[in-house]
């Protein structure tokens, strides 16, 4: 049992030795996003964030003219708090308004959050290429040619405008992935 023992330990220590020089090498990625990526994926969600409001909002218009959507009667609903309490329409009605408006305001604050990192880049010169990218779908190509610069310069631009946001929007994770790389 001890020689067993040992192996399996020798192999798990060169496992993960293998696995971090390979991330250090560059040959196996992480399958988190970095803060740029997720900075990027913000940006090209920040017009459907929008969109998801007024949905929600939608939603809690339906409810209050038509009620809570009905449940077939073969479905039974099991409570694990133990309690037998049965909650009338109306307390369900507002229960379910109540979690739309929550999600509603939480969007609102991430929305908010954004805005505010993004006017803080509003005297760049290159800013239009954050809303003409991700908000329009223009390519870089057609950005280029709307500043009347090279493709490259756009990519520059595009990269250190990111990297800006990126530091104040998830600023935690920079500091950790600089410090732990």
């Amino acid at each position: 049992m001890k020689n067993e023992a040992i192996i399996e330990k020798t192999a798990m220590v060169t496992a993960k030795e293998v696995v971090s020089e390979l991330k250090k090498q560059g040959l196996l990625k992480d399958k988190r996003q970095t803060p740029f990526q997720k900075t990027e994926t913000l940006l090209y969600n920040y017009k459907n964030f929008k969109a998801a409001i007024e949905d929600k909002l939608e939603q809690i218009k339906e409810i209050e003219l038509v009620g809570l959507p009905k449940r077939s009667p073969s479905i039974t609903s099991f409570s694990s708090s133990g309690s037998n309490e049965v909650k009338s329409e109306s307390d369900k009605v507002e229960e379910k308004i109540s979690a739309i408006d929550n999600s509603i305001q939480d969007t609102r604050r991430f929305i908010s959050i954004i805005d505010a990192a993004l006017d803080s880049l509003k005297k760049d010169t290159y800013f239009d290429i954050i809303r003409l990218k991700y908000f329009e779908g223009m390519n870089g190509e057609d950005i280029a040619e709307y500043y009347q610069v090279d493709v490259r310069t756009i990519a520059r631009n595009k990269n250190r405008l990111i990297n800006k946001l990126q530091i104040r929007l998830f600023s935690d994770e920079v500091i950790g992935q600089l410090f732990h790389n």
